[in-house]
């Protein structure tokens, strides 16, 4: 069974095409600068900056670091209330 694509999704998946300039960039957990050539350091300081943006948070240095995939992400979103 498929899983449900929720709002923070499609939102999330916004900042992520945006951040990396593609617009049919498909977000799963397991997107991360392994498998994204696009994902350097400013790639993943505008992904961060649109996530602080996008859903009124802040994120520490620590939460910056760890945040070294799409699904890391969502779990930091998810630890600030985003998503509930």
């Amino acid at each position: 069974m498929k899983e449900a694509v929720t709002l923070t999704d499609r939102r999330l998946q916004q900042i992520f095409r945006e951040a990396f300039e593609n617009d049919k960039l498909a977000l799963t957990d397991s997107l991360s600068p392994e498998n994204l050539p696009e994902w350097d350091s400013l790639g993943h300081v505008k992904l961060i900056m649109g996530c602080e943006e996008e859903f009124g948070v802040k994120f520490t240095i620590e939460e910056t670091v760890e945040s070294t995939s799409a699904g890391k992400l969502k779990a930091v979103l998810a630890a600030k209330g985003v998503g509930r």
